[in-house]
């Protein structure tokens, strides 16, 4: 990865995904593009839970280790 090419934050990939979903509730929905995007919220809930994954396990071990230093 490039330098110039940054990783989407947690946030990023929610105001990506909030905005999929305002497009189905948009007059911009077109039935013809209505698989697309959901391939495209169903990719970015994955990426979602996987990052929340990681920082939930994250914030396991930091607990551990201020437990284990008392």
């Amino acid at each position: 990865m490039s330098k110039s090419e940054t990783v989407p934050t947690i946030q990023e990939k929610i105001a990506d995904l909030d905005k999929v979903v305002a497009w189905f509730q948009s007059d911009d929905f077109e039935l013809e593009q209505a698989s697309a995007k959901l391939k495209e919220a169903a990719k970015l809930a994955a990426e979602i839970e996987h990052d929340l994954d990681v920082v939930a396990n994250d914030i396991q071990v930091v607990k551990k280790s201020f437990a284990t230093d008392n």
